[in-house]
């Protein structure tokens, strides 16, 4: 009898052992790749530092500040991919003929941060499933609604180019 206990108790500790040592080497597979990062990325135009910034600011100097992020191309960004459509003839067309809507999270307190992407089909539509990107582009848009909660900052970008993040 004693001898049963101790040969179930070597089997559950190999187990045990074999079974930890195979999870410490698991990829997480729906994880964001290594390079991901949108809140303290440096370089980013809204990482932490950049909505912080532009938080701080009101009314006129807030408007001036969002007139300096839409000059030139070089309006910054990463977001993981939710959706994306054609825009026919909506209103927005005139940006690209590809919106990708994007997600980067809560980037500073309950701030959320979204984009839409304006690009060409082909460099949309491959990354409209969850896929993870970096781009850089021109701001046209920039909307921040401070009295919902959570707040949410939602950028209008035109890609200037766009990276898929890989794993």
């Amino acid at each position: 009898m004693d001898r049963r206990f101790a040969q179930m108790g070597l089997v559950a500790g190999t187990l045990a052992v074999a079974t930890a040592a195979c999870e410490q080497n698991k990829p997480d597979l729906l994880g964001p790749p290594a390079g991901y990062d949108p809140v303290e990325t440096k370089g980013l135009t809204l990482n932490k530092a950049g909505v912080d910034a532009l938080t701080l600011t009101e009314g006129e100097a807030r408007e001036a500040h969002i007139a300096g992020l839409k000059q030139g191309e070089a309006f910054r960004g990463q977001g993981q991919c939710q959706s994306g459509s054609y825009t026919g003839d909506m209103p927005v067309a005139e940006h690209g003929e590809y919106q990708l809507d994007c997600y980067a999270g809560t980037v500073l307190f309950d701030i959320e941060l979204r984009y839409q992407l304006f690009t060409t089909a082909d460099t949309g539509r491959p990354l409209k499933g969850g896929a993870y990107v970096d781009f850089t582009g021109r701001l046209v848009d920039l909307v921040y609604f401070e009295s919902t909660n959570p707040r949410s900052i939602t950028a209008k970008v035109v890609v200037g180019e766009l990276e898929r993040l890989k794993k």
